[in-house]
């Protein structure tokens, strides 16, 4: 009797010390694309709080490549921990697999903790361009070269401009860049004449006038950008490309840390400056637990494959 309360005490004293274990080290989250875009931009507002209830610092790192990818499998060849995460898109788990031969399962290999926030695509111009509708546009193309940048081949901005080529017949071709940040800012010095951006990385340069907004890729109009027209109230219906931030980990994180990451997140969304923030870009914010954080992620997969199959995007 006295063996079996020892070896239950013990037990209870290993998993107590290893649950307390979590919070010895700083909490690195990689993102997969640089510095200045909307998942950069989401990461590092949450960071500074998140660190505060997670009782450890919490570091950006920035490895664009591969549309995602490449953070990804960084992310992959690290414990499950829970030490090392990445803040995810729409592109790694459901439009990539569709271009490419991913070097892990998009769904499987992954561990969804908490969805951040959602933002609709915006198509913009530059500034030395004179087009301002679709119409315009086209004629543009028509006449002289004109390209479109995104954040690389596989992202959001890549298959909504293919989908613009689709659905008007536009000369356009695109210029693939290494993040939404570089993407945009070809569109600012005139090296790209068309892009569609994430909302929160271009809402700055939009009320500054650095870059011209044209057209949301979204069924409604955005608080952020009240005077901006739906894509649709440009003539083009059904044309909704959006993404969303989620916050992830490798396969295999305990339960527990599971739990504590996502509490943590949903805590620091509720957060009013931090709401009010990613709601002045454009974004929004949707808590969920892990389970509808790993649902609303399948569902998203399945979509955006089929999106681009439709699309008649060719695999790489």
């Amino acid at each position: 009797m006295k063996a079996f309360r020892l070896a239950a005490w013990i037990a209870a004293l290993a998993a107590t010390a290893a649950s307390g274990a979590w919070h010895e080290k700083p909490i690195k989250v990689y993102i997969g694309y640089a510095a200045g875009g909307s998942t950069d931009v989401v990461a590092r507002l949450l960071a500074p709080k998140l660190g505060e209830k997670l009782g450890q610092p919490v570091v950006i790192e920035n490895k664009p490549g591969g549309a995602g990818d490449f953070a990804a499998e960084l992310m992959l060849q690290a414990p499950a921990d829970g030490y090392t995460l990445m803040m995810s898109t729409v592109a790694l788990h459901a439009i990539n697999p569709g271009l490419f031969r991913q070097k892990f399962d998009p769904i499987n290999d992954f561990t969804p903790l908490a969805l951040v926030c959602s933002y609709p695509m915006i198509m913009i111009g530059s500034p030395q361009t004179s087009f301002r509708t679709i119409a315009e546009l086209k004629a543009l193309a028509e006449r002289t070269p004109t390209f479109y940048s995104s954040s690389g081949v596989g992202s959001p901005g890549h298959l909504a401009g293919e989908l613009l080529i689709k659905a008007t017949g536009a000369h356009l071709t695109h210029v693939p860049y290494k993040g939404g940040s570089p993407s945009v800012l070809a569109i600012m010095s005139g090296e790209a004449q068309v892009n569609f951006a994430t909302l929160p990385a271009v809402v700055p340069q939009i009320r500054g006038g650095k870059v011209r907004a044209i057209g949301l890729a979204s069924a409604e109009r955005n608080p952020a950008v009240p005077d901006v027209p739906t894509m649709e109230q440009l003539g083009l219906p059904d044309f909704e490309v959006g993404t969303w931030s989620a916050l992830i980990a490798p396969k295999g994180v305990p339960q527990d840390v599971v739990r504590r990451i996502n509490a943590a997140v949903n805590a620091t969304l509720g957060d009013p400056q931090v709401r009010k923030v990613l709601v002045d870009q454009g974004a929004e914010v949707k808590p969920m637990t892990p389970e509808q954080t790993a649902a609303f992620v399948r569902a998203e997969n399945v979509r955006w494959v089929k999106v681009v199959k439709d699309a008649g995007i060719k695999p790489q």
